[in-house]
C-alpha cells in the first residue's frame, strides 16, 4: 500500500503484461526455459517471505504460461501446417470475424483486408485465426459471423503476428448460411445510420458515424487529417471513453427510476453488450468495454483504494485471455488512459468544478487526463506529440458526449422509423459539427503539423520539456506565495 493506492494486484498484473509481451514473440521452448526460472525464483521468494516479489513472479509465471499455449496453438493445426508446406492450397470454410475493409497499395490498387477464423480445411475440422489479403470481389458488406468458402493460398505469418497464416483467395467467397441474427440486426441499425446521417453536410456525414461505432468510411479525407494532426483521431474509434459515455448515460436515467441496485446493473450490463454488438464486438471493441467498464465503476466506488486492483484485475484478465495484446500499442493506450481517469480525472473535477458545473468539469476532466497520460507513449511509437492535442481534447470534450449518445439514438429511432431518424440525426450533428471545427482550426495552427523525434530520444526530450513546465510551474507558485506573504505582513 502506496500512497493510499492499493498496489498488491498491479504488481502481478504488470509482470504478466510484461512477461506476455516477450514471450508472444519467443519460441515456446524459450518460453518453457523462462517458466522454469521464473517458478524457481517465486519459490525462493515465498521461503524468504519476500511477498513483493513472489506476487510479481507468480504474475510472469501466469503470462509466460498463457503466452506459451496460445503460440503454440498458432503454430500447430491443419492451417499452420498447410501454410509451411511445398503447396499450400486449399478450400477453406472462414467465418469472419469484422467488417471487411478496403484499403488501396502503393499502386494504387484496391485490395480487401478481413480478420477470420479457419473452421475446416478441405472438410478437415479447424479452428485458427488468420487475415485475409484478398483482391477480387464478393467480400464488402459481409457481416461478422458470416460463412464463406473460399479456394485460397495460405502464407506464413510474420513472427509475433497473432494469427496462424494470410489466407490470399483465388476466388470469389461463397457464403454459407447467414450470420447470427445480433449481427444482421447490427448490421441493420448500421447501415440505418448511415442512410439517416446521408443528407447531413460532408463532415458531419462521416463523423457521426465515426463518433458511434467506429464507422469512418464516409469521413472526408481532409477531415481525417485533421482529426490526426490536432491529436482527436481517437475519437473516431471505439474506446473505453465510448463504452463509459454509454454506461454514464444510462447509468443516469436508472437512478431516476425505481428498479433496485441489482436489476439496475443487470440493466447496464445489458445495454453495454448491445452497443458491443453495435459497434462489432472485435477483439480491439471488446478490450474497449472492458476498460471502459472498468474505468466507470472504479470512478463510481466511493473509496480511493479501489480503482487500481479493479483496473489490474481487468489487465489480468484481457492478458490472460489473449497474451498478444500485451504487444498491442493500442491496448498499451487503453490502459494508460484508464488509469489516468480513474486516478486523476475525478481530482481534476474536483478542481475544475469550482468554476463551471460538476457535468462540464467531469467531461473535460477526463479526456484530458486521458490525453496528458497518453501523450508520453505516442511520442515513444509514434514521435507523434501534438503541442495542441491538450487544448483540443478540452474544446472537443463537451461534444464528445452528446455527439455519442444522440448518433445512438439515431441509430435506435432509425432502425424502427427512417423518417425521424434523418430528423434526429441533426441532434448529433450539431455537436459533431462542433468537433470537425475544433478538429480543423486546431490543425491550422502554427506547429500542429510538426513531427516530434520518435523512439527513447523523443520521449527524453518531452520528459525534458515536462519538467522544465512544471518547475516553472514550482517557482512561479512560490514567487506567488512569497508576494502574498510580503503584502500581507506588517508594517
Amino acid at each position: 500500500m502506496t500512497s493510499g493506492l492499493d498496489l498488491r494486484l498491479a504488481v502481478p498484473a504488470a509482470t504478466a503484461w510484461l512477461a506476455a509481451a516477450v514471450c508472444c514473440g519467443v519460441a515456446p521452448a524459450t518460453t518453457t526455459v523462462a517458466i522454469v526460472v521464473v517458478a524457481a525464483a517465486m519459490t525462493a521468494a515465498a521461503m524468504g517471505r519476500r511477498l513483493a516479489i513472489a506476487a510479481a513472479c507468480v504474475g510472469a509465471l501466469l503470462g509466460a504460461a498463457s503466452a506459451a499455449l496460445h503460440v503454440s496453438q498458432l503454430h500447430s493445426g491443419p492451417v499452420a501446417d498447410l501454410a509451411r508446406s511445398a503447396h499450400p492450397h486449399a478450400a477453406l470454410m472462414l467465418s469472419l470475424v469484422r467488417d471487411p475493409i478496403s484499403r488501396h497499395n502503393a499502386h494504387g490498387r484496391p485490395y480487401v483486408l478481413a480478420d477470420a477464423t479457419v473452421t475446416a480445411v478441405d472438410r478437415r475440422p479447424a479452428h485458427s485465426p488468420v487475415l485475409v489479403i484478398a483482391h477480387g470481389g464478393g467480400w464488402l458488406g459481409l457481416l461478422p459471423g458470416q460463412r464463406v468458402q473460399v479456394n485460397a493460398r495460405l502464407a506464413r505469418p510474420r513472427a509475433g503476428d497473432d494469427i496462424a497464416a494470410v489466407v490470399l483467395p483465388t476466388g470469389a467467397p461463397v457464403r454459407v448460411g447467414q450470420p447470427p441474427w445480433w449481427q444482421r440486426v447490427a448490421g441493420e441499425m448500421r447501415a440505418r445510420l448511415r442512410a439517416a446521417c446521408a443528407r447531413l453536410p460532408p463532415d458531419e456525414r462521416g463523423l457521426v458515424p465515426g463518433l458511434v461505432v467506429g464507422d469512418v468510411s464516409r469521413m472526408p479525407q481532409s477531415l481525417t487529417d485533421a482529426f490526426r494532426v490536432s491529436g482527436l483521431t481517437h475519437l473516431n474509434a471505439v474506446s473505453g471513453e465510448n463504452c463509459a459515455i454509454v454506461l454514464a448515460t444510462v447509468g443516469a436515467v436508472l437512478r431516476r427510476t425505481p428498479l433496485r441496485r441489482g436489476a439496475r446493473i443487470a440493466v447496464a450490463g445489458a445495454s453495454l453488450a448491445a452497443f458491443v454488438g453495435l459497434a462489432r464486438p472485435s477483439p480491439s471493441v471488446l478490450r474497449a468495454a472492458t476498460m471502459g467498464g472498468a474505468a466507470l465503476l472504479a470512478m463510481s466506488v466511493g473509496r480511493r483504494a479501489q480503482p487500481v486492483p479493479l483496473l489490474s484485475a481487468a489487465v489480468l484478465l484481457l492478458v490472460l485471455t489473449n497474451p498478444f495484446l500485451g504487444r498491442s500499442v493500442g491496448f498499451a493506450l487503453s490502459v494508460v488512459a484508464t488509469a489516468a481517469i480513474v486516478l486523476l480525472a475525478s481530482r481534476w473535477a474536483d478542481a475544475l468544478s469550482r468554476r463551471m458545473p460538476r457535468w462540464l468539469a467531469l467531461a473535460v476532466a477526463v479526456p484530458a487526463a486521458a490525453q496528458v497520460a497518453c501523450t508520453p507513449l505516442l511520442v515513444l511509437v509514434f514521435g507523434q506529440a501534438t503541442p495542441w492535442a491538450v487544448p483540443a481534447n478540452l474544446l472537443a470534450a463537451p461534444a464528445v458526449g452528446p455527439a455519442t449518445v444522440a448518433g445512438i439514438v439515431t441509430a435506435v429511432v432509425a432502425t424502427l422509423s427512417p423518417a425521424l431518424g434523418s430528423v434526429l440525426a441533426w441532434t448529433a450533428a450539431l455537436p459533431a459539427a462542433w468537433l470537425a471545427l475544433v478538429a480543423r482550426s486546431m490543425a491550422a495552427l502554427p506547429g500542429a503539423s510538426a513531427r516530434w523525434p520518435s523512439g527513447v530520444s523523443g520521449a527524453g526530450l518531452l520528459a525534458l520539456v515536462a519538467g522544465m513546465w512544471i518547475w516553472m510551474a514550482l517557482v512561479r507558485r512560490r514567487l506567488s506565495l512569497r508576494r502574498a506573504m510580503l503584502e500581507t505582513w506588517p508594517r
